[in-house]
């Protein structure tokens, strides 16, 4: 930043390295071009100075276009300065939360001493509706008072650290020294530093892919082929007859969620007494079976945030979920959704919806309530023997391995209708990791 004043003396050069500093560790930038003059003495042999220094801060940073002093003198031996800034995108992104450094100890007693609200006496549907959201919206309101943000930005680098933040200093600093003594000495240790600077920056990415590469799952597949190759431009639909962003959002509902005729609610909502009461267990259950990368619905509270809020205070969710379980009700508060339109790679056009496809993002607690249900429905279902003894799709704790185990033997195929079904006995791999079995349909001899 002190480039601006490389040709001032000494003395002024030591007077301002302070303010440089300061500015440097405020993450302000220096707007003035290097050896472009401010001002120009009208009487005097005072030399031409740098004098009129402008600053922009990081948010101010990215919208500043230009900064020019082409304008004629105005009589002062100060010229006048004209900087351009950009219009501000309207669509920039928002903070982005991070659930992971939640102040769990500050939130402990708050939600120990949290109090759902008192549940409607006749429940019907707009008055449970308007309770759950109460009743979410004051505990979100919570979590969010204590958790902090982070501002997306692409000067952001996910491998810094703040040992860099202090070598970047120490090279501006000895970089300034050397400018100012204009010594070997001086010369040599601005090199040796800057050398160590950008050998640190080196050694910090490298340490970052590495500790990334350590501690990836299975599930991080997708995230690294993005960290090594970068991200493929999305494709933006461009769709017949839809020129604005709210006629290709309708055109896009429309085909991938045709309206239907309007369900009819009940006036008011019965307790079904047969229905045995919610537990914590089931609630705990569910949640193990939940996984904390999900992306999150329109509330933006992801799995893990719920696992801790139940651990802390299991009575919060227990009294939402068992008025709803009871009820046999699913709010449509709860159905609110976020869609993500994805293109499909290697289609000959874009010009149509059926060439993308929505991956709808619904309320983790919505997806918690289902979860229970669909246990109890499982439950039930073996209970009264309504599945088959072979079915394996959809079912926890069976593989393509049982499958192949329940597929026909030769010696159990009976005619049916003309024909006989033959499986040949399983061909398995060198590895026997996995099983392949091909089953084929013959005219009855």
């Amino acid at each position: 930043m002190s480039t601006a004043l490389f040709a001032a003396p000494p003395r002024e050069i030591l007077s301002s390295t302070p303010y440089f500093e300061k500015a440097v560790e405020s993450r302000f930038a220096l707007l003035n071009p290097p050896g472009e003059y401010t001002r120009f003495p009208l009487v005097g042999k005072a030399r031409p100075s740098v004098i009129d220094l402008a600053f922009a801060n990081p948010l101010l940073l990215p919208i500043v276009r230009s900064w020019e002093a082409s304008l004629p003198s105005t009589g002062s031996d100060h010229i006048p300065i004209t900087i351009t800034l950009t219009t501000p995108s309207l669509n920039q992104k928002p903070p982005r939360p991070r659930w992971a450094d939640t102040d769990w100890e500050a939130l402990d007693p708050i939600i120990r001493d949290f109090k759902v609200p008192t549940a409607p006496s006749c429940p019907t549907p707009p008055k449970l509706d308007e309770w759950i959201s109460e009743s979410l919206n004051r505990l979100v309101a919570l979590l969010k008072e204590h958790m902090p943000v982070s501002r997306p930005s692409h000067h952001s680098k996910p491998w810094w650290t703040p040992h860099l933040t202090i070598l970047r200093r120490e090279y501006h600093k000895a970089a300034r020294s050397a400018r100012k003594s204009d010594t070997p000495h001086m010369r040599e240790v601005a090199g040796t530093s800057k050398a160590g600077y950008f050998k640190a920056i080196k050694a910090a990415k490298n340490q970052h892919w590495s500790s990334f590469l350590l501690t990836a799952t299975p599930q991080c597949l997708w995230k690294a082929k993005r960290f090594a190759f970068g991200r493929a431009q999305p494709r933006f639909p461009s769709l017949p007859g839809a020129e604005t962003p709210q006629q290709m959002n309708n055109v896009l509902l429309d085909h991938f969620f045709p309206p239907k005729e309007p369900f009819s609610l009940p006036p008011r909502l019965r307790l079904h007494k047969s229905v045995p009461p919610l537990t914590t267990d089931e609630i705990a259950t569910a949640l193990s079976k939940c996984s904390p990368t999900s992306a999150p619905g329109p509330d933006g509270i992801p799995y893990s945030t719920w696992k801790q809020v139940n651990k802390i205070n299991p009575s919060i969710l227990l009294l939402i979920l068992a008025l709803l379980v009871l009820l046999g009700y699913h709010p449509a508060s709860l159905k609110g959704s976020n869609g993500v339109v994805l293109d499909k790679p290697g289609k000959p056009s874009y010009e149509s919806p059926s060439s993308f496809r929505i991956i709808v993002l619904i309320r983790t607690f919505s997806k918690i309530l289902e979860r229970i249900i669909a246990a109890r429905l499982l439950a039930a279902a073996r209970l009264r023997g309504l599945l088959h003894p072979n079915q394996c799709g959809s079912l926890p704790g069976h593989s393509t391995y049982d499958a192949t185990r329940a597929s026909p033997s030769p010696t159990t195929s009976k005619p049916c209708r003309g024909l006989v079904l033959r499986s040949p006995p399983c061909s398995w791999t060198s590895k026997q990791d996995s099983t392949t079995s091909t089953t084929e349909l013959l005219p009855a001899s």
